[in-house]
């Protein structure tokens, strides 16, 4: 998505106060998905399931993993890198932004900054329903519970296939030194976006100096992800108490992966996992619609 294009989505002026309040969200929710997949990477090692096969060999196709990392471990270990780059683009942001922060003249360093935030944020929120998607789908393989293609609600499955490539990409993407990343970004002049920059500015300044991390070149991902303000704030709670609930239907997923691999069953847990994912499907409802909003 173009800088200019999400700036432009952006809209309304916000304050600092409200900036640091995303932040501060954001991470709680980053934490609450790393002990997620670090649960998860110990008991799912090589995919059984269709979805989960599919999505390896796409995952390998752009990420670039080393041998000895699963694909969950991977995630895990990019999301605890973001965690530094998160503290340090806080501290960067703080010296960047004023109490008010109006989008109109806005300086390239700093909209990169707040599109930087807004795709970590949507990292965090891809990666929990996908992670839910794969366990739903490697239980199924012995459960026999959903049928290939129906293992989580059609809109959501549309939105992990959507927004797939742009979730890889910035996997490579926050996979580097966080000083890497951070030096990057303060190195972005300031100078204000216009609308004839691509005729004017990146001839002369270069793109590589305008836009270091290459994230004109990720595809577009919902403006819920991609915003930033108290109404966002809002919108990242309700977000941030369904992804508690997708940890804890995690859990029992996990739970009932590992009785599957001693060839045992639990009927009581069955029972329980079926009522948190007729909870998690109307919550997630009730975010699309609220999604629905932004665009």
């Amino acid at each position: 998505m173009k800088l200019l294009d999400y700036i432009r989505k952006l809209g309304k002026p916000f304050t600092k106060d409200e900036l640091r309040e995303s932040l501060r969200v954001f991470t709680q929710a980053l934490q609450k998905s790393i002990e997620s997949f670090m649960n998860a990477e110990t008991t799912v090692t090589v995919f059984k399931s269709k979805a989960g096969k599919e999505f390896e060999a796409n995952f390998d196709k752009t990420v670039k993993r080393p041998p000895r990392l699963s694909v969950f471990a991977y995630i895990r270990q990019v999301m605890a890198n973001m965690a530094v780059t998160a503290e340090m683009i806080g501290a960067l942001a703080d010296k960047q932004f004023g109490q008010d922060i109006v989008v109109e003249g806005i300086t390239y360093k700093r909209a990169e900054l707040l599109r930087t935030i807004g795709y970590m944020d949507f990292i965090v929120s891809y990666s929990m329903q996908l992670l839910h998607y794969l366990l739903v789908a490697e239980a199924s393989v012995v459960s026999k519970e959903h049928n290939e293609g129906q293992e989580r609600p059609k809109p959501e499955l549309a939105w992990l296939i959507n927004n797939q490539k742009a979730f890889l990409t910035l996997l490579n993407t926050f996979a580097r030194p966080s000083r890497e990343l951070i030096t990057l970004l303060d190195s972005i002049p300031d100078i204000s976006i216009g609308d004839d920059d691509d005729r004017v500015i990146i001839p002369q300044v270069g793109i590589n100096k305008i836009d270091p991390l290459k994230n004109n070149f990720i595809p577009l991902v919902t403006k819920g992800a991609m915003s930033i303000g108290l109404a966002w704030v809002h919108f990242q709670v309700h977000r941030y108490e369904r992804l508690k609930e997708d940890a804890r239907s995690i859990q029992l997923r996990l739970e009932q992966l590992r009785l599957q691999a001693e060839g045992k069953s639990d009927a009581q847990l069955e029972r329980t996992i079926e009522k948190y994912e007729q909870f998690l499907n109307r919550t997630a409802e009730k975010i699309a619609k609220m999604e629905e909003k932004w665009t």
